[in-house]
């Protein structure tokens, strides 16, 4: 597929898919940023954070030249904080050329046709900061604050807007061509990119404008990517679903141990299928079909994909080496041991049982899956998965396949990887088959005061939440500005940030509830006094490695649903 042709079919399926959901959150300049030690090496990092996954998005020198509605860099730093990014201030480097924000990666010409591209990489979406009275921490592996679709979005209409003035598309081709765009195709290729912004003005933009916003920090990637596969790769546009159920970015240290993946563990611990599965879904290109005659290529094409097998497998071994990060009390203030030892006394006894270190034999995490009756938290993420369906005839599947059949795509794009770079045997993955669960994983909680909002979907803003018997069911998110006493995030007051409303569907903030109340929904354990919850947020602040409630297990779990009839029934579909 050419570089054109393959930016047409990427932005027709950008607006189809994203919902364009403006943010204007507010800059807190902080006066220094604090690096925390979480036994990887910073150099690794540094080229973690460029390393090109294969989401080849749009031409780098394109993605510079772009101007937002205001006439500015698109990717200038004003632009970027506004979308959440976090801004590189050492500026262009060799794994950074641009001096773009963290999270963006520019691909070998060599390997793109001769035309560096500019994509997403693991870290755009999985590297954090807090902020406290004007001082950063940067949390390697912890959630991102980017507003993903906002971003895919403003581009779509950075675009668009060269259609309709002549003198922002002259200045655009001037600074591409500028930028080591080659001035020959130029013309050629910007005319085929924008061809589908064209009708913008007499039809709707999208028929799925019902997605649910997600707002800085999340984002319905499990969706996105089985409309990317059954939707973008292989054409079928009636494919494409809304994006109703947005989730946290997880937090990736300990991640490799863990024996499901995903938050409703539906695929096993294969870092190499899960990480091309990602690389896919935030749009690493495809040659399933032959965009110009919608028909399937040949086999020998087929699964050929931008996928870079290599770094994905470099990125995961830094990842192993990542461990959870360490309250630091210089910034946050003192841990009260006494209170932190009356809290693991706590969270052993009420917590531990999903929460606790489970260690098989093979060194794998064995992580707890919680059925959604016994949880009780929001649904459609675990359900949209498992009884959402696709027409999948021209791969050769059924008119009603299950999303978990993503594993066929994933499986013959890894064969396919693994031809491509004569990967050894030793170094290669089985096949993986992905499940559907009705339920959610409990993973270990080390670190997670650093990783808020919580529950899946982000719908709960602090631990002391969390462990209450009510919740706010509306408040307001964008800010990183902490909060140590009740570990979350304070409320962002800015105009334009993402008020989060627990009444809809996909953000429903129940379940997981601490009361005396033995009738109500989601249920687990009994009412904690103000003070039993503090202890147990102190212990949270301080648990280790070390002192974490651990045990070791010779076989797994069963996970949940297996003989649930009905699941059972939707997963046969």
């Amino acid at each position: 597929m050419g570089r054109a042709g393959a930016l047409s079919v990427l932005f027709s399926a950008l607006i189809v898919t994203v919902a364009s959901v403006g943010v204007t959150a507010k800059d807190v300049t902080s006066q220094k940023t604090i690096i925390l030690d979480q036994n990887a090496d910073q150099a690794a990092l540094r080229r973690y954070h460029h390393t090109d996954q294969g989401t080849w998005l749009i031409p780098a020198a394109w993605l510079a030249a772009l101007e937002d509605e205001n006439g500015r860099k698109f990717m200038g730093p004003e632009n970027m904080k506004r979308l959440g990014f976090l801004i590189e201030e050492s500026g262009p480097s060799k794994e950074n050329p641009f001096g773009w924000p963290l999270g963006f990666a520019v691909s070998d010409p060599a390997k793109s046709s001769g035309i560096p591209m500019a994509g997403l990489t693991c870290a755009a979406c999985h590297t954090g900061q807090i902020e406290y009275r004007g001082t950063s921490v940067r949390i390697e592996g912890g959630q991102s604050m980017i507003d993903l679709a906002a971003f895919a979005g403003d581009v779509v209409k950075a675009l668009g807007a060269l259609v309709q003035s002549p003198e922002r598309r002259k200045a655009f081709i001037e600074a591409a061509t500028a930028n080591g765009y080659p001035a020959v195709r130029m013309e050629g290729d910007l005319a085929r990119a924008v061809e589908p912004f064209k009708s913008l003005g007499q039809q709707p933009a999208t028929g799925y404008a019902a997605d649910l916003p997600s707002g800085r920090g999340r984002y319905d990637a499990v969706q996105g990517i089985a409309n990317q596969v059954f939707g973008g790769d292989i054409m079928v546009t009636s494919n494409i679903k809304p994006r109703l159920a947005p989730v946290n970015y997880p937090p990736l240290w300990d991640i490799w141990r863990l024996s499901w993946l995903q938050y409703n563990a539906f695929i096993p611990r294969t870092p190499q299928s899960r990480n091309i599965g990602e690389a896919i879904g935030v749009r690493a290109q495809t040659h399933i079909v032959d965009p110009k005659t919608d028909a399937l290529n040949p086999e020998s094409v087929r699964w050929k994909s931008t996928v870079q097998l290599d770094n994905l497998i470099w990125m995961e071994d830094v990842l192993k080496t990542l461990r959870a990060p360490k309250w630091p009390a210089e910034v946050f203030g003192p841990i009260d041991t006494a209170k932190a030892a009356e809290g693991r006394k706590l969270f052993t006894q009420n917590c531990a049982g999903c929460h606790g270190i489970k260690e098989l034999t093979n060194g794998a995490w064995d992580v707890t899956v919680v059925p959604l009756d016994h949880i009780g938290t929001d649904r459609l993420q675990a359900a949209n998965w498992a009884g959402l369906t696709y027409d999948a005839t021209k791969i050769g599947l059924s008119k009603e396949t299950p999303a978990y059949k993503l594993d066929i795509a994933i499986n013959a794009i890894r064969r396919q990887l693994y031809a491509d770079n004569k990967t050894p045997p030793e170094q290669q993955e089985s096949d993986v088959e992905l499940m559907a669960p009705c339920g959610y994983k409990a993973r270990p909680l080390i670190g997670i005061w650093a990783s808020p909002p919580f529950l899946h979907n982000g719908s709960v803003r602090t631990v002391f939440d969390l462990l209450s018997e009510t919740r706010p069911t509306k408040f307001t998110f964008g800010t990183r500005e902490f909060d140590p006493a009740k570990l979350g995030y304070t409320e962002d007051k800015s105009d334009g940030d993402l008020v989060f409303d627990a009444s809809l569907p996909g953000n429903s903030n129940q379940g997981h509830w601490w009361t005396d109340d033995k009738a109500r929904p989601g249920r687990i354990g009994p009412r904690l006094t103000d003070n039993d919850k503090y202890a147990i947020i102190e212990y949270l602040k301080a648990a280790t490695y070390e002192d974490y409630p651990s045990e070791t297990r010779a076989v797994a779990a069963t996970m949940p649903c297996e003989t649930d009839k009905e699941w059972a029934l939707k997963r046969a579909r």
